[in-house]
């Protein structure tokens, strides 16, 4: 990956008609200045952002229980997590290792119950549910993911591999860092050279969300992209070579 594909594969993720940047950014309104799930509210917020996001696992008639799970997960673990600012490139090997602890209990909570043939089923909030609420809390050290971009790396949604995913996207931005640095910027403000309202990690989310889009889609947009380049409007990037 490079930065100029980067650029291009964010402004495809924002023409999406799925509205995920709307209902993030709701999330971020309903959670200001940053969320805190000793709160309700906070907590109902973001099991709202949760269902807009794909994740059927926290069904809307167990959002109490649910919310209830995240707070007792919360109170064991809130305490620890990396500072508000940390960004991902910062985490050390002791934040890896309470990562592995944080995220495991996480992903074994139980969102909901289901009942299919007189059988009771325990719903867990799961890989993707666990990653999407670290990334919630933490955005600048956490990075989102879901099963099409576990499958695409043969990640088994473990505890080691969300580490692993993490050291990955460490990975991605430390391959365009010296371009970012070339065009006169630092990482910590490439969502705004990109003119996105997301994190540095959720970009390359971002990213490898764009792989799975279709030739159609991505040969529109590109069209579009270069005609904003041309303008003025959108930031042309110098690779480094």
């Amino acid at each position: 990956m490079n930065l100029s594909e980067l650029a291009f594969s964010c402004f495809c993720y924002s023409r999406l008609t799925t509205n995920y940047d709307g209902s993030y950014l709701l999330f971020l309104q309903a959670t200001q200045p940053s969320i805190d799930l000793n709160k309700s509210d906070h907590r109902r917020a973001l099991l709202k952002w949760l269902n807009q996001w794909g994740c059927r696992q926290f069904a809307i008639d167990y959002h109490d229980h649910a919310s209830q799970k995240l707070l007792q997960w919360h109170n064991e673990f809130g305490d620890r997590m990396p500072l508000v600012n940390k960004n991902i490139w910062e985490l050390t090997d002791e934040d890896y290792k309470f990562i592995h602890t944080a995220y495991n209990s996480l992903v074994n909570c139980i969102a909901s119950l289901r009942h299919r043939n007189g059988t009771e089923i325990r719903v867990s909030f799961g890989p993707t549910g666990a990653a999407k609420i670290l990334f919630a809390i933490r955005p600048n050290a956490f990075a989102p993911w879901d099963a099409p971009i576990r499958h695409s790396f043969q990640y088994d949604g473990s505890a080691d591999s969300y580490v692993c995913f993490l050291k990955k996207v460490n990975q991605e931005l430390q391959q365009i860092k010296p371009t970012c640095e070339a065009n006169g910027f630092s990482l910590t403000e490439l969502p705004t050279r990109l003119y996105r309202k997301s994190s540095v990690p959720k970009l390359i989310d971002e990213y490898y969300y764009s792989k799975r889009l279709s030739k159609e889609y991505l040969s529109i947009n590109r069209q579009d992209y270069l005609k904003l380049l041309a303008s003025g409007d959108m930031i042309s990037i110098k690779e480094e070579l």
